[in-house]
């Protein structure tokens, strides 16, 4: 752990110099990005609903059985274990920054088919599916425990355009899709390994039309996701991407020159 945390403050610091600001970006496409989405302001009322929410889970004493098939050293299948529900929104909940950015990002792309797999108890799912509740936000989590909560949290938004899918993503993410004609927008916050985030992208690259969004969480987790990460960006249906350093974004624009962008955020 004290390992990974300084390799982490280390590659943060190396992302802070390479990641340039709006001046050096020469892409209109993604100028705007950072004009309209990165360095938009706006206090949305959403916010105040997601974050009332997200402090209550932190605030929830209460113990639950999970199940995680997350990456782990020497995980093998699945592992389960008794958890207080304020614990695993610290651990897996979003930081309010890239909730309200993944809110923003929904907001201004405006895509009809979302899917977001790593839900836990919902609070990177209610900024997303708040940010356009008439699309369709699929939700993928394998831990049923947390789902409970994740739906508790979604209701008390408002929200009523999430359908969720319980269970291993290896097993039930080629039903889902088989399912779905095209994703426009995937939130990937899974098994962060290397063969477990290509994996996924392969699978969802089939369903990405021109416009698709791929967002990718801790691409700089450890060096299997930064391997991952750049091979994703060596695929050729790829052609812009987007480091913001906790989060990585994959667009397939024919119309956009291949470029990949380090952006300080």
């Amino acid at each position: 752990m004290i390992f990974r945390t300084i390799r982490i403050v280390f590659k943060y610091f190396v992302y802070r110099c390479r990641a340039k600001n709006r001046h050096g970006i020469h892409s209109p496409f993604v100028f705007n990005f950072i004009e309209k989405v990165l360095n938009d302001k706006t206090e949305y009322p959403e916010y105040e609903l997601v974050e009332k929410q997200r402090s209550l889970l932190f605030r929830n004493p209460n113990l639950i059985e999970i199940i995680d098939f997350g990456a782990g050293k020497g995980r093998i299948g699945y592992s389960t274990h008794l958890r207080r529900v304020k614990d695993i929104a610290k651990r897996a909940g979003i930081q309010v920054k890239y909730g309200r950015l993944l809110h923003r990002i929904v907001r201004y792309f405006k895509p009809e088919t979302l899917l977001e797999m790593g839900t836990s108890v919902g609070i990177s799912s209610m900024y997303q599916s708040s940010a356009m509740p008439n699309s369709r936000f699929l939700a993928m989590e394998g831990c049923a425990s947390t789902v409970e909560f994740a739906i508790t949290n979604l209701k008390e938004i408002g929200s009523t355009n999430t359908h969720f899918t319980v269970g291993n993503f290896d097993i039930v993410l080629p039903g889902l899709l088989e399912e779905t004609r095209q994703i426009d927008y995937a939130f990937i916050d899974g098994n962060h390994t290397r063969e477990a985030t290509l994996n996924y992208f392969n699978q969802l690259l089939s369903h990405a039309g021109n416009n698709s969004l791929f967002v990718f969480h801790d691409i700089h987790w450890s060096a299997e996701m930064e391997q991952a990460w750049e091979e994703i960006k060596k695929n050729e249906r790829v052609t812009v991407t987007i480091d913001l350093f906790f989060m990585g974004l994959v667009f397939f624009r024919k119309e956009q020159s291949r470029q990949h962008f380090i952006i300080r955020f």
